[in-house]
This record gives structure tokens, C-alpha cells and sequence, in this order.
């Protein structure tokens, strides 16, 4: 598991390819993205095409569900 987690982060990405692991990418570029497994690596608005690096889980990952004791919070 820890050998397969290190090549994820090492593992750099084309634009057009298929994102293969959910969580927070960095570009050529510094920008940073939050993609989802199944979404394609998108161009740079500015430069073109461009690298991802895997950076890491993405905060969406460690959000807790909007429930408490089995309740809905809001209206």
C-alpha cells in the first residue's frame, strides 16, 4: 500500500489523459486542481497543454457528512 501510494505521488500526467486517482493535482504551471476519478486532465486557460503531479488527498476527502446523530442540519 505504501509502495503504491509513492507512485502515485511521483507519477506525473498529460493533459487529455484519464485522472485515474481522486484528489488535489498541481501543474507545470503551480495551479492547482481538485480532479475525480474518471475526469480528464484539462489544458492550462493560458498556456496549453501542461503535466499534473499527484500533490495529495484533496480536503473534499475529509469533510464529514452534513449529518449529526442521523439528522439532517438546515430546513
Amino acid at each position: 500500500m505504501k509502495e503504491q501510494r509513492h507512485q502515485k505521488t511521483k507519477r506525473r500526467f498529460k493533459t487529455g489523459q484519464w485522472v485515474e486517482y481522486e484528489g488535489l493535482y498541481t501543474d507545470d504551471w503551480g495551479g492547482d486542481l481538485v480532479l475525480m476519478q474518471g475526469d480528464l486532465f484539462p489544458l492550462h486557460p493560458q498556456m496549453g497543454e501542461t503535466h499534473w503531479t499527484y500533490a495529495g488527498q484533496s480536503a473534499l476527502h475529509f469533510m464529514n457528512s452534513p449529518k449529526i446523530n442521523g439528522h439532517h442540519i438546515g430546513y
